[in-house]
């Protein structure tokens, strides 16, 4: 006569709260699916183990009424008698030698059974199938616009196909759902649902901060000094920048519209970049500049 401990089953201790016991549900459940182990018995019986347990142990009242059994189940296991307010239904009854799992079919109500003189038939509670959650890369231009991606993942076995639409302005972190496209149900219910979430990959050159573009771009020192009109890239193709004469380094400034719809900026930070390997001309003149320049970045100091 076996005893089946369920906390054993699931692999939690005693005290496991709902969300452990679900979680170790979940992953023992995707691991002896019979759609991945097709043809392995033995597996099958574990799935059929799982979900007996889970259903008994997900279920406050029947962990309750199970708990009672504590550490008397080989003595309870030869001849169980259970009567008064909280036997089953109110009424006395004698299992004997039936195996133990029998017993728990009766005290669980699990399925329908018959007793002598009393007919009783239970609903089996139908449960719908597990969601797969997956992750989804995208560039940064397909969450800007938006596209279409066709995906394939293996079910049970079996290849699937499926085209996936991207909203353009999709964030980092959405989840993507498509019903029904999950694990079949163990119990005949509804499959469950594949979630997609998406990552943005990184950029050569642009950083995603919530909705708002940033970009960098290195400008000369005339550029900075008389001010210029520069092109620069965006993820709407190629933008003129007006920079004002007297532009300071690291000077940012708001493109408005032009980040992630429907509110997104897109920020462009200006770094002046020194000339270098300057011609004898080019050093005459800025040493004819520095002669007559009147401005001094260290009087704040007091020099």
């Amino acid at each position: 006569m076996e005893f089946k401990d369920y906390y054993k089953i699931l692999n939690v201790p005693r005290d496991a709260d709902e969300n452990t016991i679900k979680r170790a549900y979940r992953e023992l459940a995707k691991k002896y699916h019979p759609d991945l182990n097709p043809g392995n018995k033995a597996a099958e019986e574990k799935f059929r183990e799982i979900n007996e347990a889970y259903e008994v142990l997900s279920d406050p009242q029947k962990r309750a009424k199970y708990d009672q059994l504590g550490e008397n189940w080989e003595e309870l296991s030869q001849r169980v008698k259970y009567t008064g307010p909280e036997a089953p239904f109110g009424f006395e009854f004698d299992l004997g030698n039936a195996p133990f799992s029998e017993f728990f079919r009766v005290f669980f109500g699990n399925g329908g059974f018959d007793i002598p003189g009393f007919t009783q038939s239970r609903t089996r509670r139908i449960r719908r199938g597990e969601d797969i959650n997956a992750a989804l890369e995208i560039s940064l231009e397909e969450a800007f616009r938006g596209s279409t991606r066709t995906i394939e993942y293996s079910l049970g076995g079996k290849r699937r196909t499926l085209e996936v639409k991207i909203p353009p302005g999709i964030e980092p972190g959405t989840k993507i759902r498509l019903k029904g496209q999950g694990y079949p149900s163990p119990s005949g219910g509804q499959p469950g649902d594949l979630f997609l979430e998406v990552k943005i990959a990184p950029h050569p050159y642009f950083q995603l901060k919530g909705k708002d573009i940033y970009l960098e771009v290195p400008i000369t020192l005339t550029e900075a000094v008389l001010g210029a009109k520069i092109e620069i890239p965006s993820l709407k193709g190629k933008v003129i920048l007006n920079i004002p004469p007297q532009t300071q380094n690291g000077t940012t400034f708001r493109l408005k519209g032009l980040g992630l719809p429907p509110s997104g900026d897109q920020y462009v930070k200006v770094n002046v970049v020194l000339p270098q390997d300057l011609t004898p001309e080019e050093m005459k003149l800025f040493g004819e500049l520095k002669k007559i320049e009147k401005t001094n970045p260290r009087k704040h100091l007091g020099v």
